[in-house]
């Protein structure tokens, strides 16, 4: 199945290949979880601050639906 995956910040070198605007359409298995996606991408647990599942803020737990539109944010600081 395909989600559409848009990293923000430092994480979007991390996508694949062709990639345009900070964002791609990836394949995977039916079933796959947030962390899983993660886990595909190898972006580490510190390294993901904030996820957003269409729009509403997840867990990594939550299992993905084709067509999902996901949004990935890193830890941010400032001062």
């Amino acid at each position: 199945m395909k989600v559409e995956v848009k990293l923000y910040a430092n994480l979007a070198k991390l996508l694949p290949p062709g990639s345009q605007k900070k964002q791609s359409i990836i394949t995977i298995k039916k079933g796959s979880t947030v962390a899983d996606l993660l886990e595909k991408l190898k972006i580490s647990s510190e390294m993901s601050n904030v996820i957003m599942l269409n729009r509403n803020q997840c867990d990594k737990q939550t299992e993905l639906k084709e067509g999902d539109k996901i949004s990935i944010f890193p830890p941010i600081a400032g001062g």
